[in-house]
């Protein structure tokens, strides 16, 4: 019963769910292409044969993308679905023709099972903790495995779950087996009503990603760019992190006159937004869209294409990583690890508590509580190489213990594919 009224109420909704995303198209007209996927409209050109993953974002796909290659350098065919444009551009730039794509499907009824009929996938592999209830029962009416990959619950959002447990409890215990990051997160989807026996504990497939998406043709263009200064970048950065930022770079620039601000939005929709604070900031400011080749001389970069940040990890003696300064949750902090990066984030860590807990015990990363803060750290780490160096090594520490989750998720997914699964 909760599930009929849950529909209903999402077939109500979906007049002001387009409405939602011609809003956001006026910034990022992505979102009003292939509507029709959004009802379960696609046809896979491997129907029958095609492993069904879906990752929401950004985050989850570069997340997914080690497993899929796995799966792909095996001759599986790969359907990677997404619900944001970031999403898609990423399995286009990280994936390219490899995989199929399209939007993953609305938690409707209809729009579910139309897209179930259509593909008949093999498999439906979540990652991360992307779960509609729809979705799962659909899936298990149509024989189809659900693989929880990746899986993680924060305490935020397993109280969540909790206040909704007739519709969350059915949706938990009708995944057919869970992979997740750490036993605290294992012992919450039990509590939620997953199926004890179904759930392992295999760590973050994350800590297995490798260095492959760093592009040497990025990095060449970002050491031409750079030229040789030091680097202060704030990576992933919503708003108010990058005045933050400036504030920070302003009071080390005292110190490093030839220092280089790289600012690199979360959302590119929002560079002017950006480029306006450092003008009004007294700061020179130039795109990276517009700059070409050459060394830049101005104050601040501002990377306003998708697809570089990893680069420029590269060569940034001190990184801010975004969305933590902020109350988003924070981003992933791995790639700016794997670059030997000294990472700063602030306080609000929800999205990645489990990750981002053991770099700050093995003092692998520094956590910020404020701006003040943020100018503090910012400059001692870029005066003190020793003590970067001191970060940089904790950190790799940490990358190095953790190696092997994409074994045991590998193992697990090609159990269900092989039919070995009890």
């Amino acid at each position: 019963m909760s599930r009929f009224f849950y529909s209903l109420f999402f077939y109500l909704a979906v007049p002001f769910v387009l409405l939602r995303l011609l809003w956001r198209s006026r910034k990022e007209p992505e979102y009003r292409s292939d509507l029709l996927q959004r009802f379960g409209f696609f046809r896979s050109a491997h129907v029958g044969e095609v492993i069904w993953i879906h990752a929401v974002s950004a985050g989850e796909t570069i997340a997914a993308v080690p497993l899929v290659e796995r799966l792909v350098s095996q001759g599986h065919h790969c359907l990677v679905t997404n619900m944001t444009p970031t999403g898609r551009d990423r399995v286009r730039m990280l994936l390219g023709d490899k995989v199929e794509n399209c939007y993953a499907p609305y938690d409707l009824p209809g729009s579910v099972a139309r897209f179930l009929n259509v593909n008949q996938p093999r498999l439906y592999i979540v990652i991360d903790t992307e779960l509609w209830p729809n979705t799962i029962d659909g899936c298990t009416e149509h024989d189809v495995p659900v693989l929880l990959v990746n899986g993680r619950m924060s305490a935020r959002s397993a109280r969540g779950y909790r206040r909704i447990s007739s519709l969350s409890r059915p949706m938990f215990a009708g995944l057919t087996a869970l992979s997740v990051q750490t036993e605290q997160h294992r012992q919450r989807f039990v509590d939620l009503g997953a199926a004890e026996s179904r759930v392992q504990v295999s760590g973050s497939i994350k800590f297995d990603a490798t260095a492959a998406t760093n592009r040497e043709d990025s990095f060449e263009k970002a050491q031409a760019l750079v030229g040789g200064r030091p680097v202060l970048l704030g990576a992933s950065t919503h708003d108010g992190e990058e005045s933050a930022l400036i504030a920070a770079y302003r009071t080390a620039r005292e110190q490093l006159q030839d220092l280089l601000l790289v600012l690199v939005p979360r959302h590119t929709h929002r560079s002017s937004q950006v480029a306006g604070y450092c003008e009004t900031a007294g700061l020179t400011c130039v795109k990276f869209s517009e700059n070409g080749e050459k060394k830049v001389e101005a104050d601040v970069l501002l990377v306003d294409v998708m697809g570089e940040l990893n680069a420029f990890y590269r060569v940034a003696q001190v990184a801010l990583v975004g969305g933590s300064l902020v109350p988003v949750g924070g981003h992933n902090l791995l790639e700016a690890v794997r670059a030997r990066c000294a990472v700063l984030m602030g306080q609000h860590l929800d999205n990645i508590d489990d990750i981002a807990g053991q770099f700050e015990q093995a003092g692998g990363m520094i956590i910020v509580p404020d701006a003040e803060n943020l100018c503090q750290q910012v400059t001692l780490l870029l005066q003190d190489e020793r003590r970067r160096d001191t970060l940089t090594q904790a950190a790799e520490e940490v990358l190095r213990d953790n190696h092997g989750s994409l074994d045991r998720t590998e193992n697990l997914v090609l159990k269900y594919l092989e039919g070995e699964a009890s």
